[in-house]
């Protein structure tokens, strides 16, 4: 069974997230029900999809995606590559306007934080500090823009 480009890219970054910290249980039956309107189909896919988007938790979201992967194959990743494609996929979403600036700058240090070269933490913690210190959790328009420009100068980095 072929899967499409796009959804081969889904998955893997569904591997990464899974490796590094969780994927969003409804993220994870929206993956499904994609693979499946593709024709990519099997009992762990199906099982998957039928869960509801609401009422899943998350280790069994967790449970349930991971048998997906294994069942189409998609390779396991060491910690390291995965932190760098989800570091890449929240700085993406970050600058798409998807995702806020205060859960990005989280999820940020999250993955920076499994990578080995820590220099970027050491970066993104200061503004973190300001976030939360001195803003009490809501950033500004100067904060929105250091963590934009971070975000894609850490982006700017080869995978």
């Amino acid at each position: 069974m072929t899967v499409p480009d796009e959804l081969a890219r889904r998955l893997r970054l569904a591997r990464a997230y899974l490796v590094v910290e969780q994927v969003e249980p409804a993220y994870a039956v929206l993956l499904a029900c994609d693979l499946l309107a593709a024709g990519v189909d099997g009992d762990a896919v199906v099982a998957l999809a039928i869960e509801s988007t609401r009422t899943l938790i998350q280790p069994h979201a967790d449970r349930l995606l991971d048998a997906v992967l294994t069942e189409l194959a998609v390779p396991e990743m060491d910690r390291p590559t995965a932190a760098r494609l989800v570091t890449a996929d929240v700085c993406d979403r970050l600058a798409a306007g998807a995702l806020s600036v205060e859960d990005a700058a989280h999820q940020l240090l999250g993955s920076l934080a499994q990578e080995p070269d820590r220099a970027a933490v050491d970066r993104l913690l200061p503004l973190l500090d300001r976030l939360e210190y001195d803003l009490r959790g809501h950033a500004d328009a100067q904060l929105r823009a250091e963590l934009l420009r971070f975000a894609e100068q850490v982006r700017a980095r080869p995978l």
